[in-house]
């Protein structure tokens, strides 16, 4: 099956918006998530070939997205816009990416074709974390020799911090070291820039002509209450929650610290529920507090995924919402507890983050240990020493961009700009790729407009099918950091896959024509001299796709091009015989 890679954007001419499902939408790497959920569908089951077909959907999701591996085990950004979801439930892509992976990631360990040599001019990237290897591979395929200046042993950035029961090491090792190969990227280990003072400059006297900096946001936020710091905050045992996600991963034990210890970790965060159940796996008694409310669908929600606070409360880790930290209480120079007023809410009617507290209702936790793990700010001496920030002190980039106002040729991005996902850090790996391409060539770098996109609506069918709910291994057989989460099975993914409802428009996916299934996207039309104006073809769209327009005073069938699926069901139910689906199958045999 030879994926053909080739999608059509569908413009409304009048409003210069693009039409597609809104999972694509929202994924920040726009894949093409509609058509590769169809191909999943076609999958044969017990077929020989299925490692084979399998393989070539994870060639044409890798095109796009070289960290795919990895998102299927830990980024579901694309199921929070899901159309499902207001119905029985997104449909699991993230699963359906991981249990691709399983089939992906011993080839791309083995197999996997690299780029051709890149044989243009040289970009220096500084930090190995998704925003900067995301750079790299795009700027690869176009042609440019990157070299990457890794202060750290590994490549990674915070997917180093991701506990291995939710990401395996070998996963991510695997999809790192052939991301590497592939793209043919030099990589320099211990090398701190920020040690060295202009390290701009040096780098343009090596011969680099542009340089990405995606160093990530590796400093921790530190605990205020009504804009100012907690006291309590330098005490013994108090620490970042970043400090044991790490130590962990790199192989630190902390049994001996932990075990049959009161743990108290402040955050609503998906990084704040990781750094409670690695406590928890370490032997500790967990509890997390957090100012965000229980109620997800509230504007005050806690951020962490369903799945991460599902899953804390199974393996023992009690959780207090609507709770924040006004005091953090000492005794002897050690941490013995908290002061925890109600929040009552977490933002204010404008949108910012400004929490309210009710002072008459304050609770005390005690403890032995206290983690932070509020999120994180980039480091920035470094910033400051090279002049990339403002008179205030904050990173002077081009949203659009991603230049330096500060610096020609220098371009920003990732964890350090702005808050987020990996996928978001990769979003800007990708767009300041484009623009150092553009620079290089001596383009207009604003060149790349803004797009809006319109939000395909779903079809409207009789009944939906439910949401498959998730699988963990048994809570007595998880607490340790073997991967918890039972992936898909063949028959599984290939019914989840076909549960999509495949919002978007035909020449946004193209699967039919990718699996060989017809040569083209056929052409839908309307014989209006032919048409009865009866409106059946209206009553029996389940996509809304047609309407009754007014032509010299009569009302006559139209259809909306975004919106068809050329699925025939109008065709067959005009009595009139009005509507014809040009197909390209017909067309060649007409033309032989």
């Amino acid at each position: 099956m030879e994926v053909d890679t080739h999608t059509e954007e569908v413009l409304d001419k009048s409003s210069g918006k693009i039409y597609l499902p809104p999972c694509q939408i929202a994924c920040p790497l726009g894949e093409d998530i509609q058509r590769t959920n169809v191909m999943i569908a076609r999958l044969l089951r017990s077929s020989e070939q299925l490692p084979a077909e399998a393989i070539r959907i994870g060639d044409y999701i890798y095109e796009r997205n070289p960290f795919f591996p990895i998102c299927g085990h830990i980024c579901g950004l694309c199921e929070k816009e899901c159309n499902y979801g207001k119905e029985t439930g997104a449909i699991r892509r993230r699963l359906l990416k991981k249990f691709l992976s399983e089939y992906y990631v011993p080839y791309l360990q083995k197999e996997k074709a690299p780029l051709p040599l890149p044989s243009g001019e040289r970009v220096a990237v500084v930090g190995g974390g998704p925003a900067s290897l995301m750079c790299a591979y795009v700027l690869s395929k176009k042609g440019y020799p990157v070299t990457v200046f890794e202060r750290g042993s590994r490549l990674g950035g915070v997917l180093n911090l991701i506990p291995r029961y939710r990401l395996p090491e070998s996963v991510l090792d695997i999809t790192l070291t052939a991301l590497v190969r592939v793209a043919h990227i030099d990589v320099s280990f211990g090398v701190n820039v920020g040690d060295s003072a202009r390290a701009l400059e040096h780098f343009e006297r090596d011969g680099y002509r542009a340089v990405f900096i995606g160093i990530g946001a590796q400093s921790e936020r530190p605990l205020t209450f009504g804009n100012e710091p907690v006291a309590g905050s330098a005490l013994a045992r108090v620490m970042y929650g970043f400090q044991i996600l790490s130590g962990v991963n790199m192989g630190g034990t902390y049994l001996g610290l932990f075990r049959g210890r009161k743990l108290i970790v402040i955050g609503g965060g998906n990084v704040a529920f990781d750094v409670a159940r690695t406590a928890r796996r370490l032997g500790g008694e967990v509890r997390i507090i957090c100012l965000e409310c229980e109620d997800k669908s509230s504007r005050d929600g806690v951020p962490a995924g369903v799945e991460e606070v599902e899953g804390a409360r199974e393996e023992g880790i009690q959780i207090a919402f609507s709770r924040g930290v006004c005091e953090i209480v000492g005794e002897s120079g050690r941490f013995r507890g908290v002061k925890c007023p109600r929040c009552i809410a977490v933002w204010d009617e404008s949108g910012r983050f400004n929490p309210k507290f009710d002072l008459n209702d304050v609770k005390y936790f005690e403890g032995d240990l206290l983690f932070l793990a509020i999120g994180q700010s980039a480091e920035r001496a470094f910033l400051q020493q090279e002049g990339l920030l403002d008179e205030r002190g904050r990173l002077d980039v081009d949203p659009l961009t991603l230049m330096s106002n500060r610096r020609s040729g220098v371009f920003l991005g990732g964890g350090m700009r702005q808050a987020g996902f990996a996928a978001d850090a990769m979003k800007d790996g990708i767009i300041a790729a484009e623009s150092i391409d553009r620079y290089l060539k001596g383009g207009d770098l604003r060149a790349a407009e803004k797009r809006e996109y319109v939000r395909a609506d779903m079809p409207h069918l009789r009944e939906y099918k439910p949401q498959p709910e998730p699988r963990w291994k048994a809570v007595e057989e998880r607490l340790n950091f073997e991967e918890i989460e039972i992936g898909f099975s063949v028959e599984e993914a290939v019914r989840e896959a076909e549960r999509c409802l495949r919002c978007g428009p035909c020449r946004s996916c193209k699967a039919c024509v990718a699996l060989d299934l017809q040569p083209e996207i056929p052409e839908i039309e309307i014989n209006e001299s032919l048409c009865g104006r009866c409106g059946i073809c209206l009553s029996v769209c389940s996509v809304s796709a047609i309407r009754l327009d007014t032509r010299d005073e009569k009302p006559v069938a139209v259809i909306d091009e975004w919106k068809c699926k050329r699925c025939g069901t109008c065709v067959a139910a005009c009595p009139a015989g009005a509507i014809v689906l040009k197909d390209g199958v017909e067309e060649a045999l007409l033309t032989t």
